[in-house]
């Protein structure tokens, strides 16, 4: 492929996560690299600067390239290291020393505790591999970021990290190391009977490591229905959790040295959580959106919340409470209508673009007719619903479902933003409940 069209080529990529793989004339594979921003990370290299011999070698050799979208930092950091085991490029070995390359190794090891063995595992960073009863995942050609990987793994599938004489200095003590306490470990390292436990997550962060971000999502999906079908919901319900902490880990992977390369990084994530929202939405803006939500335990102690984000970014100086004045019983979609009736009256409060709305077709309905003939009739109104958190909108007299990947930054923003109404409302009516009982004591 000639220059001009190698050009043509980048100005049609993605600006999305994924792989990127080079090509020279007998269509080798010469090299794999990984982007946040495929379109970014591809054109830097052909830009009219310098960049080192060996980089420049590379360059004069690219013929062609292809590229593979991900959903995820962390699946463009999991699908390079698989990628570079398959092909061993050349340019990776020569860039890099392949000593260097760094590897997430599971190492098993064995305890004798009250007379019965058991097989502890410990996970962590390692280059080269020359470690006996180990499991090797890699090798990742970023090494700074296997630590901050397995970091957020942890916090999915908490495991003990002690090697072999801490963990049974530690049982025999009976006490759990620190990290129990802070839910990154089961506890097994101080009672033997979480050691089950701890080898269920360390089975499990396994699997996500040797199959994939999306196809460990897609199996543990695939479980949670089969589970759910056969009215295991506990099961399933720990299942439902996991994939709502798995499905945040592009947004939990920010490292310090991509602060260094973009001073505005946070800016630019806030930007494009407000520009998803409006384009899957399809609304013409989502710079403010107002959240609203009912608590509500006993008719006396019923309130309301407004959480707010503008430009994508949580403010909290702009939250409001309202406590449930004129609606009698306990009505989530009168409750609803009194507080959008009373907000609309606020003419000192910024004027929101979208109102989302915690719950289905009855709390959006009552809003809806609680903005007919005002200057908010234009804006607007989305429902968030359980179970799958899906919205829910009137187009021209019709309600239209929208379905967003669970994985989208605008859609982990909203839902959120919902979480927080929630917390905030209940947080609020707390309050009351105990301020308004003690001077009923009085």
């Amino acid at each position: 492929m000639n220059s001009e069209k190698l050009v043509k080529k980048i100005s049609n990529l993605p600006n999305t996560p994924g792989c990127y793989l080079y090509f020279n004339d007998k269509k080798e594979v010469i090299y794999v690299g990984k982007a946040k921003n495929i379109k970014n990370r591809v054109s830097s290299y052909f830009v009219a600067t310098y960049k080192g011999p060996k980089t420049e070698a590379l360059v004069s050799q690219i013929a062609d390239f292809e590229v593979i979208q991900v959903r995820s930092e962390i699946e463009a950091f999991l699908l390079e290291a698989a990628l570079i085991k398959q092909y061993r490029p050349h340019y990776n070995i020569s860039l890099k020393d392949d000593k260097s390359y760094k590897y997430i190794v599971a190492q098993d090891y064995d305890i004798t505790y009250e007379g019965k063995k058991y097989t502890f595992t410990k996970i962590f960073g390692v280059h080269g591999k020359l470690l006996k009863r180990a499991r090797f995942y890699g090798p990742f050609p970023d090494g700074s970021l296997v630590n901050a990987v397995l970091r957020q793994l942890r916090k999915i599938y908490p495991h003990c990290e002690y090697g072999k004489i801490k963990i049974q200095q530690s049982l025999k003590s009976g006490r759990a190391c620190l990290y129990a306490h802070l839910g990154l470990c089961t506890g097994a390292c101080g009672d033997i009977t979480q050691y089950t436990q701890n080898r269920k997550n360390v089975n499990e962060l396994e699997k996500f490591l040797e199959k994939g971000y999306s196809r460990a999502i897609e199996d543990l999906e695939k479980r949670m229905r089969l589970l759910a079908g056969e009215e295991q919901f506990e099961a399933a319900k720990e299942i439902r959790d996991t994939l709502g902490k798995l499905q945040q880990l592009e947004t939990a992977s920010i490292l310090p040295d991509q602060y260094v390369d973009n001073p505005n990084l946070m800016e630019d994530i806030y930007r494009e959580r407000a520009q998803r929202i409006a384009a899957f939405l399809q609304i013409s803006s989502a710079e403010r959106i107002e959240c609203y939500d009912i608590s509500n335990m006993m008719e006396q102690w019923t309130v309301g919340s407004m959480v707010v984000s503008e430009n994508g970014k949580l403010e909290k100086s702009q939250y409001r409470k309202f406590r449930i004045k004129y609606t009698k019983g306990i009505s989530d979609f009168g409750m609803m209508k009194e507080i959008l009736s009373r907000r609309i009256h606020k003419a000192e409060w910024k004027h929101p673009t979208l109102l989302l709305i915690d719950g289905g077709k009855g709390q959006v309905s009552a809003v809806l007719d609680a903005i007919k003939g005002t200057a908010f009739e234009k804006i607007p109104v989305i429902g968030i619903f359980k179970p799958h958190d899906y919205f829910l909108q009137q187009r021209a007299g019709k309600w239209k479902i929208t379905k967003v990947q669970k994985n989208d930054i605008g859609y982990l923003h909203l839902r959120e933003l919902r979480d927080e109404a929630h917390r905030f409302a209940n947080r609020y009516r707390k309050v009351r409940m105990k301020n308004e009982g003690e001077l009923a004591k009085a």
